[in-house]
């Protein structure tokens, strides 16, 4: 897993358009089990998103385990939201993630990509 990256693309705000490569051996935490990136508005979070005050300072969590990836609220204030064709389904718990799919946190729009 150490030489695997995925790409987290930042798809709205003031930050549209920035790509963060990450990888096991420099973001988040690596064990036997999976990966895992937090996202939020404090600075120690994989996924740093500053500008937006809807984002919670410790907000959601992106795991990768067997394979699949899993996207988890971390009890937000706002919310995390996987996009819909209806209406925007809010998570509660953790819920698989399909690479190119696009999730909010606060009122930005992420995307991970292989």
């Amino acid at each position: 897993m150490d030489d695997m990256t995925i790409n987290v693309a930042i798809m709205s705000g003031v930050e549209d358009g920035t790509l963060l490569e990450m990888s096991p051996s420099a973001n988040g935490s690596a064990n036997d089990q999976g990966w895992t990136l937090s996202i939020g508005r404090r600075e120690e979070n994989d996924v740093c998103l500053r500008n937006d005050t809807y984002v919670s300072r410790y907000h959601a969590l992106v795991h990768l385990r067997g394979g699949t990836w899993w996207l988890e609220d971390c009890n937000s204030k706002n919310g995390t939201f996987l996009e819909d064709q209806f209406e925007d389904a809010r998570v509660s718990g953790t819920v698989p993630l399909e690479s190119g799919q696009l999730f909010r946190v606060g009122r930005t729009w992420l995307r991970l990509q292989s």
